[in-house]
């Protein structure tokens, strides 16, 4: 089996998890060695990932939270 831009695509959230068989592996990687836009695509939820794990360990700062706070609209 091939590995395109679909086949990719559907490969890439089990492939960042770990998830997949080392021929799935070899098949994504070959393809986002061969495909910009796929790789541009996989680094950007790479980026994206980590983000959101920095994001969740972080505490939110009192201020920021009050700030929020304040953002509400009562109903």
């Amino acid at each position: 089996m091939g590995c395109g831009c679909h086949d990719c695509e559907q490969l890439m959230q089990p492939y960042m998890d770990g998830v997949l068989s080392e021929e799935q592996i070899r098949e994504a990687q070959e393809h986002l060695e061969r495909c910009p836009g796929c790789d541009k695509r996989f680094r950007f939820e790479a980026k994206l990932r980590h983000f959101v794990r920095i994001a969740v360990d972080e505490p939110m700062p009192a201020e920021l939270k009050a700030r929020l706070a304040g953002l509400r609209i009562a109903t």
